[in-house]
């Protein structure tokens, strides 16, 4: 059903498919990097699902199941996970977002002493955004260093995508639940604010009464295939936010891409969203947003 809804919305033009939300690192730290995020999640998850990760995490990996999926581009979301210098990070987020078929955003730690800095030249490198995760790098969100680094990627054009709600690898207490998120905007109402995991990890009835008119984006990721017990809520919060403020992603590797792809068709289809509405969430938001050009749809 939504296949047809989309040929018909945008007649022969193929709809772009746009994960948003993935994770992949150089081949020789990968394995070493997903040993230690899965101990993590077998320690805090008492909802850990044993057949992830679903990738090595490595570049050919994640282009490997994205192409199994029917996924056009994939968005890496690196994290700056200590206060010490992010370069090396962030260079090797330029090369990612230089290859075919992937863009990458950057990281900056809020604590770290050369984050502004940073923030700076990530822009000239042509990284359009950077992504923060107040759980891993343990920062409140509407505390003041944060609230430095979003300001100036603000004055700088830059989108900020966050880690939004608990973590299911990471132990309480939350620093990245809706009332801090809500705190933030009052503090840089400019900013351009993705929140991932449909806003709110765990949290989504505090983002349901907390986020409307806050002009927050939301991911899908790890939520509508994960947790389809709280899809009525999901549906709820796509119309608080708006379609067009709403961005299918998976949080690649720990989610399976052809799954949580079949999981959103099905998820629109079945709460009535437009045509238009699907495909701006399947692909046409990130391609606006990320200024995607046309030569990645041939």
């Amino acid at each position: 059903m939504i296949s047809k809804k989309l040929n018909s919305a945008k007649g022969r033009l193929k709809i772009l498919i746009i994960d948003i939300h993935t994770h992949l690192f150089p081949d020789a730290l990968a394995e070493k990097a997903l040993k230690r995020l899965v101990q993590n999640l077998q320690d805090y998850d008492p909802y850990y699902n044993p057949s992830a990760p679903y990738t090595d995490a490595t570049m050919s990996g994640l282009a490997a199941s994205a192409e199994a999926a029917g996924i056009d581009v994939c968005v890496v979301m690196p994290i700056a996970t200590s206060p010490r210098p992010s370069a090396t990070l962030n260079d090797f987020a330029t090369k990612v977002n230089s290859m075919p078929k992937f863009r990458s955003f950057g990281s900056v730690h809020p604590k770290s002493h050369d984050a502004l800095h940073e923030l700076e030249r990530i822009r000239e490198l042509g990284i359009r955004g950077i992504k923060l995760h107040p759980e891993y790098q343990k920062c409140y969100v509407d505390g003041a260093e944060t609230v430095a680094v979003v300001r100036h990627a603000a004055q700088l054009g830059m989108w900020v995508l966050f880690h939004a709600g608990a973590d299911a690898g990471m132990p309480p207490p939350v620093h990245g639940a809706p009332e801090h998120f809500a705190r933030l905007r009052d503090a840089a109402p400019d900013a351009k604010i993705i929140l991932a995991h449909m806003g709110a990890y765990r949290l989504w009835h505090q983002a349901v009464s907390l986020y409307r008119g806050l002009g927050f984006y939301a991911d899908t990721s790890y939520s509508i295939d994960v947790h389809p017990e709280e899809q009525e809520i999901f549906a709820e919060l796509i119309r608080i936010l708006g379609a067009d403020h709403v961005m299918f992603g998976t949080d690649s590797p720990w989610a399976c891409q052809t799954t949580a792809l079949k999981a959103t068709k099905a998820f629109l289809s079945k709460y009535g969203f437009t045509a238009n509405e699907c495909s701006d969430i399947l692909g046409g938001n990130a391609v606006r947003i990320l200024d995607i050009k046309q030569e990645c749809n041939q």
